[in-house]
């Protein structure tokens, strides 16, 4: 008899799994609690020899459905809850069914203050939701190698409400927009030619701790990590902005536009922005040739119709002049 035939017992210290755990990292520690090897207990739940699996493993490309009943037997917990707490058990099932799976993997180690209200003092690695962010009981942000303390800035969590507000409200453009938002954001970081949002994010950087405990061997670390927390409720609002359809829909069409119509396209689309970021204007270089190269501006006209518009010096001027845009 193979070991995924034989009867399963239920486990002495039957660990339940943490939410959106990597099924790897959660098989290892229910292993190590229980003195045997994460082989061994791999073996009992799937049908083929020599299982070996990693701790970050979590694809599990050659399992089968049968491991969910068997691992409830194991941990003593209901097949919804294996369903809800390991995104890989959903895969298998969607897998067999024929399903196509794409997914985006988000890592992240769980807060370790929540970590050790549940008894559990080693980092836990598990899949991270777009729109969370920071642990909001404790204060500690999540998206990085670094669990930095940032309860003393209260508009991050506010900002990760409405983040979670807009994930709901957008789903389907969610993922394009985050990677557009943080491009614009990024951008006005490193240009340095926003001084409005500039103070605020030197500001927060100067309050962020100066060291916190890594993982380096767990996460990969963001070259960005430190600008990305004292943008982020700037990056959030812009998220809601071109997340949305109607938004979305007034960026430069695909037919043919006069330079009229989409020099108003533009101004909405920068008096929107400075509104939402409360800010005097975004439009300081207005006169400058690099205006062209802001990021605002390359969302709104994505596809470069503003210069295939322009046939004079004077239409240029039109779309950088100050009565036109006000």
């Amino acid at each position: 008899m193979e070991p995924w035939e034989a009867p399963v017992r239920l486990l002495p210290l039957p660990l339940p799994p943490v939410h959106g755990e990597v099924f790897g990292w959660y098989l290892h520690r229910l292993a190590a609690a229980n003195h045997v090897t994460s082989g061994q207990l791999a073996k009992t739940l799937t049908p083929f020899k020599n299982a070996l699996i990693g701790k970050r493993t979590d694809t599990l490309w050659r399992w089968t459905p049968m491991v969910l009943p068997r691992l409830a037997l194991l941990t003593g917990l209901t097949h919804e809850t294996l369903r809800m707490l390991l995104p890989a058990i959903s895969r298998i099932e969607a897998r067999t069914g024929g399903e196509v799976i794409r997914y985006r993997r988000r890592l992240y180690v769980a807060c370790s203050h929540c970590m050790h209200r549940r008894g559990i003092t080693e980092p836990v690695l598990a899949h991270r939701p777009a729109d969370l962010q920071l642990c909001r009981r404790h204060g500690i942000w999540l998206d990085g190698n670094r669990q930095y303390r940032v309860s003393h800035l209260p508009e991050l969590a506010t900002a990760q409400h409405r983040h979670r507000r807009i994930a709901r409200r957008f789903p389907d453009t969610l993922e394009a927009a985050t990677k557009e938002a943080q491009h614009m954001v990024r951008s006005w970081l490193l240009n340095k030619k926003q001084p409005h949002l500039l103070s605020r994010w030197n500001d927060r950087l100067a309050q962020l701790p100066p060291k916190e405990a890594a993982y380096e061997n767990i996460i990969r670390r963001r070259v960005d990590e430190r600008e990305f927390i004292a943008t982020y409720p700037e990056f959030v609002t812009m998220l809601g902005m071109v997340a949305d359809p109607t938004w979305r829909a007034r960026r430069a069409p695909r037919q043919w536009v006069n330079l009229s119509q989409h020099r108003r396209t533009i101004h909405a689309a920068y008096a929107e922005a400075e509104r939402r970021l409360n800010v005097p204007s975004l439009r300081e270089n207005r006169h400058s040739r690099t205006f062209f190269n802001d990021a605002l501006f390359r969302w709104t006209d994505s596809l470069g119709r503003s210069l295939m518009l322009v046939m004079s010096p004077e239409d240029h001027n039109a779309l950088r002049d100050d009565s036109q845009w006000n």
